[in-house]
């Protein structure tokens, strides 16, 4: 019984090492994603034409929202 608490326990922390792994991971992306941006809104800021790919990105914020919510359930499930 001791032996199957032990692994239990063992399996229960890889499971959450790799969780927060991916939490990490998860948080650079969305840093990243966050400068992005940043830059983006000093062009609007600026008044400056923006690009094909920050059309792109602007158009693609769902996702970002969508990012934040999974890194704040990988988060909560730790």
């Amino acid at each position: 019984m001791e032996k199957e608490k032990q692994l239990d326990t063992h399996a229960l922390r890889i499971v959450q090492l790799e969780k927060l792994k991916e939490l990490q991971s998860q948080q650079k992306n969305l840093k990243d994603l966050q400068g992005e941006l940043e830059r983006i809104n000093s062009k609007i800021k600026k008044h400056e034409k923006l690009s094909e790919e920050d059309t792109k990105f602007i158009g693609e914020l769902g996702w970002l929202s969508a990012l934040a919510v999974t890194i704040a359930s990988i988060a909560a499930s730790l």
